[in-house]
């Protein structure tokens, strides 16, 4: 099944990745506690400024598993431009680390590549309005660079601008970006996931009792099962009477747009 197939729509945005889930998850977390950005912790990237193709997705970037990454989409006549992502955590939390690995991506086909300068910016008011400046730092060229915050920093939205990398003129990649810290105020309410889902390959519906997922999608008699906490949906897709079949990771933000990732199809 290739990336596209289960690409889910709802809105009017769709925000697609090519990340394999089939290496084991956690790969990155050298840190004891939870990387809030990651998508099965149920980090969403709502907005990006752009990525090569669906090889080298911005999704790599927050699903932990250092054998992809993410890289800038091809440059205009001018060459490097900055780049940027906005991020959505599952709920509020007071950030106390934040980190940067780029150990594995492709600086020696592509010598300076790495994201060098980055500034990060919260907040508590919506994902493009409120935000306070968290912290600017430098991402090591060949490792993985951490830094602690003076003082706590309340955060629901996180913008990450890549400000400059190690000199290359056309790209700009990174591993995983990571962010830590303590969940505050009230539980999350999440909206309702029941419905039919427009996708770019026709209808997919979604029927959610519990912590149980079942539906089914038009396009090839598909259907799948799983199960999902209201934000993040970890469920296994089937069709061609079972011929097909594999996993997929799905997140719901909080305004409707739902994003997949990982799709991996069974041998």
């Amino acid at each position: 099944m290739s990336l596209a197939r289960l690409g889910f729509l709802v809105g009017l945005a769709v925000l697609l990745c090519g990340a394999d889930a089939g290496a084991a998850p956690g790969a990155v977390a050298q840190a004891k506690d939870r990387n809030i950005l990651l998508m099965k912790n149920g980090g969403v990237i709502l907005a990006h400024t752009g990525q090569y193709d669906k090889e080298f997705p911005v999704n790599a970037m927050i699903e932990g598993n250092l054998l992809n990454y993410w890289a800038s989409g091809k440059p205009g006549p001018k060459g490097w431009t900055p780049q940027s992502f906005v991020i959505e955590l599952d709920r509020e939390y007071e950030l106390s680390r934040l980190a940067v690995d780029n150990r594995e991506i492709d600086e020696k086909a592509y010598p300076g590549v790495s994201a060098h300068k980055l500034r990060f910016s919260a907040s508590t008011e919506s994902s493009q309005s409120g935000w306070q400046p968290v912290s600017l730092m430098e991402a090591a060229q060949f490792g993985r660079k951490e830094k602690i915050l003076d003082k706590p920093v309340r955060a629901r939205w996180l913008k990450i601008e890549i400000l400059s990398n190690y000199g290359n003129k056309s790209y700009t990649e990174i591993n995983e970006l990571e962010a830590y810290g303590k969940p505050v105020g009230d539980e999350p309410h999440y909206i309702d996931p029941n419905g039919v889902y427009r996708t770019n390959y026709q209808l997919l519906k979604l029927q959610v009792d519990g912590s149980r997922v079942t539906g089914c999608y038009e396009l090839d008699k598909g259907y799948v099962h799983g199960t999902t906490n209201g934000r993040v949906f970890d469920i296994e897709w089937i069709e061609h009477k079972g011929e097909e079949r594999g996993r997929a990771l799905l997140v719901l933000s909080s305004g409707g747009v739902s994003m997949v990732c990982g799709i991996t199809k069974a041998s």
